[in-house]
């Protein structure tokens, strides 16, 4: 968590961020950790989503960033990718 705090907080000079969250978690019963922000790129909202876990002695971090608008579709493709995820 140590890490993904440091990383946020480095955030903050990111034009429109804004922290939506920052937790604990699991993934495929695993400790994990998810951050979900807001931000702006040459003036059009985006949002991230990041989940990020330890498993079999390697780091791995699933990211996704998607404008404003397509969230509907960008969260199903996301929930697809991680649904499907088999780490090496």
């Amino acid at each position: 968590m140590t890490q993904w705090q440091e990383a946020e907080a480095g955030s903050h000079d990111v034009p429109g961020y804004q922290k939506i969250r920052l937790d604990r978690t699991t993934f495929h019963d695993q400790p994990a950790i998810i951050w979900d922000y807001d931000f702006t790129q040459n003036g059009v909202p985006w949002k991230a989503r990041q989940i990020g876990f330890n498993e079999g002695g390697k780091s791995y971090q699933i990211n996704t960033w998607y404008e404003a608008d397509t969230e509907s579709a960008a969260l199903a493709t996301y929930d697809a990718v991680t649904s499907s995820f088999t780490p090496l």
